[in-house]
């Protein structure tokens, strides 16, 4: 399964309520403002984005709600060949490869297609709507941490 499987499978007002749940959990200060008109868009975006090869994949260590001490350590890319972490979900700079990846999630991980989905959603946009403006602010973040 692919996050394009999932993007293709549900509708944005199917996992709307999982992915209010995550920005609750999360970040309730932000939740109260969250404008579902704009991640609608952005979730259709997502569904028309052609996919591209890649040699990478994603795996789900544990749910959103649960994981420390960083939310963006539970989903990471991982390399096929070595099966090597290399970075959170969250990072990866091509969302057309992002979304083209085959998803591995933990045998202890007890998480529906429908909070998956709306968990990569979360995931992908985590520094920002569009690809270009997630690794412009990461770019701008990491500089100033490094």
């Amino acid at each position: 399964m692919t996050f394009k499987t999932l993007l293709e499978q549900y509708s944005f007002d199917e996992i709307a309520p999982a992915f209010k749940a995550l920005w609750q959990w999360n970040a309730p200060k932000q939740a109260a403002r969250l404008q579902l008109e704009d991640w609608r868009r952005i979730y259709q975006s997502l569904k028309e984005t052609k996919t591209t090869p890649s040699h990478y994949y994603i795996r789900l260590g544990c749910r959103w709600e649960s994981c420390t001490p960083m939310i963006d350590m539970n989903c990471s890319v991982y390399t096929k060949k070595g099966n090597s972490r290399c970075y959170p979900l969250s990072c990866h700079p091509l969302w057309a490869e992002s979304i083209g990846m085959e998803i591995v999630v933990d045998k202890d991980v007890q998480i529906s297609p429908v909070e998956l989905t709306a968990g990569l959603l979360w995931e992908i946009t985590y520094y920002g709507g569009t690809e270009a403006m997630s690794n412009e602010n990461q770019k701008r973040i990491f500089k100033c941490n490094s």
